[in-house]
């Protein structure tokens, strides 16, 4: 018997085994899957609640949040264009993260440009077709990173999330290497199997990452939140407004010297 060929004892062992691990991963997905839907679901139900009773300070944060950006990126231009126009204080295009980005907000959490520029580059280091050995595995990168490139373009964060989870190059050969059809199909979906829970747990973070989650969790260590608790978020937030309000006055003003 050759180094490379397997007896069919070992072989049906094999194939019996990738059985038991498909199963396994199947029931852990699913399990996976309803802790996502049901924190979901209780999240966006908090969310409404929360919405009803922070809705003005809501909105006007992010009026506000919007404004002082829109005067950072003119005051960033005025720069560039003369560095001594400003003075040693003029902004840079990089600025520093925001104190009231963790604000108890019943809204999702911004996007993350710079996360999403990493995993860029991690994509294009992973799947780039120049590492090809083989013409099935260019065909594979090729394919990948035209799709990496175009959601990047797009600024399409969820697809190039979804990319990540794509099958390894490496994985690609590894099943190639794999002799019986079945034991190749069986692999192959326990590899799809353990790509989708990565993407759940991916998502379950992102969810655990929002300021409403974050404000449900908060609200959750209560048996019921009362008037008391509802009052002190929104002092927080009334208090995150002034600031906003006080730094985009300074940015007008300095807007309008220019």
């Amino acid at each position: 018997m050759s180094g490379n060929t397997l007896s069919p004892v070992v072989r049906a062992g094999q194939v019996e085994q990738l059985r038991a691990d498909l199963r396994q991963a199947q029931e852990a997905l699913r399990a996976a899957e309803a802790d996502l839907a049901a924190e979901q679901a209780a999240v966006n139900a908090f969310r409404m609640h929360a919405r009803l009773i922070l809705d003005d300070l809501a909105d006007a944060i992010l009026t506000l949040r919007a404004r002082k950006q829109s005067l950072l990126t003119e005051l960033a231009l005025h720069a560039q264009a003369d560095d001594d126009l400003l003075g040693p204080d003029a902004p840079s295009g990089d600025t520093p993260p925001d104190p009231d980005d963790d604000l108890p907000l019943p809204t999702p959490t911004p996007r993350d440009k710079a996360a999403e520029k990493r995993l860029y580059r991690e994509l294009a280091r992973r799947f780039h077709p120049d590492l090809a050995e083989t013409a099935a595995e260019l065909a594979y990168r090729t394919s990948v990173m035209t799709a990496v490139n175009a959601a990047y373009t797009a600024g399409d964060a969820q697809a190039l999330y979804d990319l990540a989870g794509e099958l390894e190059p490496e994985e690609l050969r590894e099943l190639a290497q794999i002799e019986t059809r079945e034991a190749r199909q069986l692999r192959e979906r326990l590899m799809q199997c353990r790509r989708r829970q990565r993407k759940v747990a991916r998502q379950l973070d992102d969810l655990r990452r929002e300021s409403t989650a974050r404000l449900w969790r908060l609200a959750r260590e209560l048996d019921e939140p009362n008037e008391n608790w509802w009052a002190a978020v929104r002092r927080e937030l009334a208090a995150a407004r002034a600031r906003l309000q006080e730094e985009v006055a300074v940015l007008e003003e300095r807007a309008a010297r220019l």
